[in-house]
């Protein structure tokens, strides 16, 4: 992979190793000391060249989700993963590493929104994503971070967290009682509307489990495409899902003037 230095942040400390990109606002990396494996998963045949979007990691999909038709003059996933975001401020301690960044509205869209990302990295990792409306009307936005976690095979890996709720399938769009042990069999994208829980990532192939908090999130999107696109190299679907803590669908944000949402999500790796 060919790297611009000047677009990416080191994050690392003594207790873990990670690293964001300025393009797009997206946490490229994350792995504890006492992991083998990194949390997040890349694609390897991004370009990195500031103009596409970077597939893997934590794009932040702002202030529009996929092709939602809420704000649908906005890019696909919104325009926050395709824009360089400002380095506002940058901590980095012994055992603990805190950033925050920020972006403006791109201008020609004509909207009065900012954008704020909190990084803070220790052996866990918290990423909050704040919007402020500045306008003098009520925004609707839809959001999400989307993760892209590591893992030694999709078809093996158990989630845990859905117990008693419903998802709504992106890919036949019908609505399915979902259960407390998800495992991805095929392709799966799918909706899990009204969760607020965390949900675990067990993997039984590295041996861990990563669990992912969230607060001001009232939907989660799980998703794999059990293909290669373009940005993998060979076979490298098999080794991601993507939980993603949202407000899109039915979930979306209303933000009145001068507020502020946050969505949090925060991520600790255990050994099985």
């Amino acid at each position: 992979m060919n790297f611009d230095k000047e677009s990416f942040v080191d994050l690392s400390n003594s207790l873990a190793e990670c690293k964001f990109s300025l393009f797009g606002g997206n946490i490229m990396s994350f792995r504890p000391k006492n992991q083998n494996q990194d949390v997040f998963w890349m694609g390897n045949l991004n370009k990195f060249d500031n103009v596409h979007a970077i597939r893997g990691g934590v794009p932040v999909c702002w202030p529009r989700f996929a092709e939602e038709k809420l704000n649908d003059n906005l890019p696909r996933h919104g325009f926050a993963r395709l824009l360089m975001w400002n380095v506002d401020e940058l901590n980095v301690g012994e055992d603990e590493t805190k950033a925050l960044f920020s972006l403006n509205s791109d201008k020609k869209y004509g909207l009065d929104i900012e954008a704020k990302l909190f990084v803070k990295v220790t052996d866990k990792l918290e990423c909050v994503l704040e919007t402020v409306n500045n306008g003098v009307k009520t925004f609707d936005f839809s959001e999400a971070l989307h993760a892209y976690f590591n893992v030694g095979d999709k078809d093996k890996i158990v989630l845990k967290g859905f117990e008693e709720c419903k998802y709504h399938s992106s890919l036949d769009g019908k609505i399915y009682d979902a259960f407390d042990d998800l495992q991805i069999k095929g392709e799966f994208d799918a909706a899990f509307y009204n969760h607020e829980k965390s949900v675990k990532i067990v993997d039984e192939t590295y041996k861990r489990m990563i669990t992912v908090n969230k607060q001001g999130s009232k939907s989660t999107v799980v998703w794999n495409p059990n293909k290669d696109l373009a940005e993998m190299s060979q076979g490298q679907y098999r080794n991601f899902v993507c939980v993603e803590p949202a407000n899109q669908g039915e979930c979306f944000v209303k933000l009145a003037p001068k507020e502020k949402h946050k969505l949090v999500m925060s991520v600790e790796v255990a050994k099985l």
